[in-house]
């Protein structure tokens, strides 16, 4: 991908600028400075260069002469402050449907950044991947935390709410507040970014669940979502073609390859930068798909198989169980209340 192609939501800049004392930073000589405009931070669907949000966020610890601040600085934005992708996770059904959100739109807020969310035997990891060639995004990605870990207090209503933190960073010099609240359950120099959860947190349903809220946010989520796609992110690509063909039972690298007009070692190429494979996307989309449609329609469970590539419904009971940890009957009847 082609760094000039690479691009964050501006109002990320808009909600930093928005927070930092007016008398100590000069907006049109930063822009000037790190390369992006200044009047997209205005508008509702600005972008900016990725880049340029990692140096802006460098260059404005420095000021500050605070390498911790931009914990707190994030910590402290209001719930709405990133309107759509705020509320995806504090009034989802549950903290792992919440954190399945995060990863699926993500490429609403920018094209150069991924999520994973695995789970094993205890609990469920919510990760960032931001590709090396980014460069330092130290104090991005403390925001990210302070932000996120904010977002899981609200859902809660908890805090400090009960995830461990690890971070790839060393400790800044200085402590925030989040640093505080958090104490051991923070960890730095660790090998990933990202946050943990039990599998019991991740059963719990945030106090602002509301189904039918629910569904008109996602609607309006995959609204917008559609319409940054077309600002040509590979990924996004990918991963709408993968959809479609998981729905005609022709899912391949081969296919895909075909149909998007370029080669199977580019898809390879691309998704292994962004820190997964071919595999592990349609794994991703195939299980967000199946809690969707269990959870949001009453469509046959011989319908929901066919739509997601199974030509048993012997088979996708057991898939959705090893997701999910229940039948897909139980996940239905749940949702149901019957």
């Amino acid at each position: 991908m082609n760094a000039t192609d690479e691009w964050a939501r501006s109002e990320i800049l808009n909600a930093l600028k928005m927070a930092l004392p007016s008398e100590s930073f000069c907006w049109p000589t930063l822009a000037e400075r790190f390369g992006f405009d200044l009047q997209a931070l205005a508008e509702p669907d600005g972008v900016v260069p990725f880049r340029a949000t990692t140096a802006v966020f460098e260059h404005v610890a420095e000021v500050l002469q605070d390498d911790a601040a931009l914990f707190d600085i994030f910590h402290e934005m209001n719930l709405g402050k990133f309107t759509l992708y705020d509320y995806l996770f504090v009034c989802a059904p549950t903290l792992r449907d919440g954190c399945l959100a995060w990863k699926r739109f993500l490429a609403m807020r920018t094209n150069c950044v991924s999520l994973t969310f695995t789970e094993d035997d205890s609990t469920g990891t919510l990760e960032w991947v931001i590709p090396p060639r980014l460069g330092n995004y130290t104090q991005n990605m403390f925001a990210r935390i302070g932000w996120s870990v904010k977002r899981v207090e609200t859902a809660l209503d908890q805090s400090p709410a009960p995830v461990r933190i690890e971070l790839i960073a060393n400790a800044p010099s200085k402590t925030s507040r989040l640093q505080e609240r958090y104490g051991d359950r923070i960890k730095f120099g660790q090998s990933r970014n990202c946050l943990v959860f039990s599998k019991e947190v991740l059963s719990q349903a945030p106090k602002r669940n509301d189904e039918n809220l629910y569904s008109i946010i996602q609607k309006a989520a995959c609204e917008e979502q559609a319409s940054f796609a077309q600002r040509g992110s590979p990924l996004c690509r990918i991963a709408d073609e993968i959809s479609e063909t998981m729905k005609t039972g022709t899912c391949s690298l081969q296919t895909v390859a075909s149909n998007l007009g370029i080669s199977q070692r580019s898809i390879q190429r691309l998704l292994a930068e962004e820190g997964t494979s071919f595999r592990q996307m349609t794994e991703e989309i195939r299980r967000s798909a199946a809690g969707r449609y269990l959870r949001e329609t009453n469509l046959p469970m011989k319908e929901i198989a066919f739509l997601l590539g199974f030509s048993e419904i012997s088979t996708f009971s057991r898939a959705v169980k090893s997701w999910y940890g229940q039948p897909p009957k139980e996940i239905r009847r749940t949702i149901s209340g019957s």
